[in-house]
């Protein structure tokens, strides 16, 4: 049937043509793009199962980077440790050979080297950090308090070295009076050891420190003037360094480096004795070989610790590795067989285009009959 008012081919014409021209254009967004998958229209199952991987192995490469970063801290702990070991192997040299020494002379000269090895010691165990971490005085987290000080004296604690070893050490804070010289005495109530140092009283308003290098605190005072009474002062360790090294919010995805050991010469014990007899000799012979037993087990343990990271490593490699390649095969465009779509779509597109053509110019057959 002719008739003007419905056009039948033109209209199937024109949805083939529509049908064919949305198709070319998905595959034209999929080959530019690369993905088969561009929103959650194109695939709502395969959209959500990729979102979900690619999340994971964000996580998992996030995991990996802390992995690489506790990795390099405990080798930077190892290595100053490592000096330490062969300064107090050294050291343990030195004191074996004190202990036949027959002179006083010869005691002294190698008395003094000791000494030079134990300032060595605390200037590693003192400058070794990791982004401004301090790796080897046991610092690292430590905190402390003190009671408030008498006569309007405030009094902070600043942690070096031995007060952070413990699980928390306790100390006592005193002043004496005598002759104008005020005396201030920290006593370690664990170890049981004390140190007494002059200071002055602090001007008002002023900020000095008073270092007790013994025992491995430093006691700020910030006060007006006044004198200090006996008060306590507690230091509490640094827990260890937690390095998140999976992908998910569970205790075996968490590492820890433990950085509250204090490899100072205070820490190790180092710092008390000498070799100025043969007597002394023979004893610091043990305090060397305890501070070179704790470095060869803690060295052993910062050992552990570098092939748990190592393992841990690898398999976040594995895991993204895969990943990666399950989110590849449900997200990514298999750009072979895009193109023969694209290229049959625009085919069908340029047909019906012409065919619409036809379609509409068949209308004007009508036109012949009013001839």
């Amino acid at each position: 049937m002719l008739s003007v008012q419905t056009n039948n081919a033109a209209m199937t014409a024109l949805k083939n043509l529509n049908t064919n021209s949305m198709a070319q254009d998905v595959s034209l967004n999929r080959l530019s793009s690369g993905f088969r998958i561009n929103s959650a229209a194109d695939d709502s199952s395969g959209f959500a199962i990729s979102s979900k991987l690619d999340a994971q192995s964000q996580r998992m490469k996030a995991a990996s980077q802390n992995a690489t970063q506790a990795t390099a801290m405990v080798k930077m702990a190892d290595a100053g440790v490592n000096e330490i070991q062969n300064m107090v192997t050294r050291i343990q040299t030195l004191a074996t050979q004190a202990a036949s020494a027959n002179n006083n002379q010869e005691l002294a000269k190698l008395d003094a080297e000791r000494t030079k090895l134990t300032a060595a010691i605390d200037k590693i165990a003192a400058s070794t950090n990791y982004n401004g971490v301090s790796l080897l005085n046991g610092t690292a987290g430590a905190t402390a308090s003190v009671g408030a000080g008498a006569s309007g004296v405030a009094a902070a604690v600043t942690v070096q070295g031995a007060g952070a070893t413990g699980a928390a050490h306790a100390y006592t804070l005193a002043n004496t009076l005598a002759a104008g010289t005020n005396t201030m005495v920290l006593t370690d109530t664990v170890a049981g050891t004390s140190q007494t140092v002059a200071v002055a009283t602090p001007a008002a308003g002023t900020v000095s420190s008073v270092s007790f290098g013994d025992i491995g605190l430093t006691i700020s005072l910030d006060a007006n003037a006044g004198t200090f009474a006996a008060q306590a002062v507690t230091v509490t360790a640094g827990a260890a360094q937690d390095f998140q090294v999976g992908a998910d919010n569970n205790p075996n995805n968490v590492v820890q480096v433990d950085l509250s050991k204090n490899y100072s010469s205070a820490g190790l014990l180092l710092n008390t004795g000498d070799l100025l007899t043969a007597s002394n000799a023979q004893t610091y012979i043990d305090t060397a070989k305890t501070a070179l037993d704790t470095l060869i087990t803690n060295r052993a343990g910062l050992g552990a610790t570098q092939n748990q990271l190592a393992f841990i490593n690898a398999n976040l490699a594995t895991g993204i590795e895969q990943s990666t390649a399950a989110v590849s095969s449900i997200r990514d465009a298999d750009m072979a067989t895009e193109m023969a779509t694209f290229t049959k779509n625009k085919i069908l597109t340029q047909a019906g285009t012409s065919m619409l053509a036809q379609a509409n110019q068949a209308a004007q057959n009508v036109l012949t009959l009013f001839r």
